[in-house]
């Protein structure tokens, strides 16, 4: 079971990068060209790292059990940390609706 949470950690971390990434290329790439902007990638990738996060830190929480929720270990501070990145400069609901309204 630990194993599998590690492999799924592993993924939605570096799905969550790559979606980084290429907002950033997007970005650089709309910059030099004066094309159109880049909100909607700036936001899928911003949603999504920042569920990961939260969604990462829960299950590192699981895995280390009650020791999890102490402060001796970092994990504490990830799920505080994870958390608020799913609140500052945009709430994950405003992402969706610049995701969505980017769609038509």
């Amino acid at each position: 079971m630990i194993m599998a949470y590690l492999a799924d950690m592993a993924t939605q971390i570096e799905a969550a990068r790559l979606l980084v990434y290429k907002a950033a290329w997007t970005k650089e790439q709309h910059y030099h060209a004066g094309g159109p902007r880049h909100s909607k990638e700036a936001s899928m990738a911003k949603l999504f790292a920042g569920d990961t996060a939260m969604w990462v830190s829960e299950r590192a929480i699981q895995v280390l059990g009650g020791y999890g929720y102490t402060k001796e270990f970092p994990v504490e501070r990830f799920f505080r940390d994870a958390k608020i990145t799913q609140i500052y400069e945009g709430t994950q609901e405003v992402q969706r609706i610049v995701i969505a309204r980017a769609l038509k």
